[in-house]
């Protein structure tokens, strides 16, 4: 399987500062944010579902599973 190579400084100026924010927050940026980050609506979207599933009351094998699923 060949692999994409994901650069974070190559895209909008717009998603930067959220990848600053998901950097901060993870201690590393996922791949499944840098894949979306060209497109800063998708990247807000994204950001905004992770957030949401954190102050839910879901334990963390299904919100684990429910993040990965999208």
């Amino acid at each position: 399987m060949s692999r994409v190579s994901i650069q974070p400084q190559a895209v909008p100026a717009a998603s930067q500062p959220l990848l600053d924010q998901i950097q901060q927050a993870f201690g590393a940026t996922p791949n499944m944010f840098k894949a979306v980050a060209n497109s800063p609506a998708a990247l807000q979207s994204m950001w905004g579902f992770f957030g949401a599933l954190g102050k839910g009351t879901l334990g963390a094998a299904p919100a684990t599973a429910l993040s990965t699923a999208c």
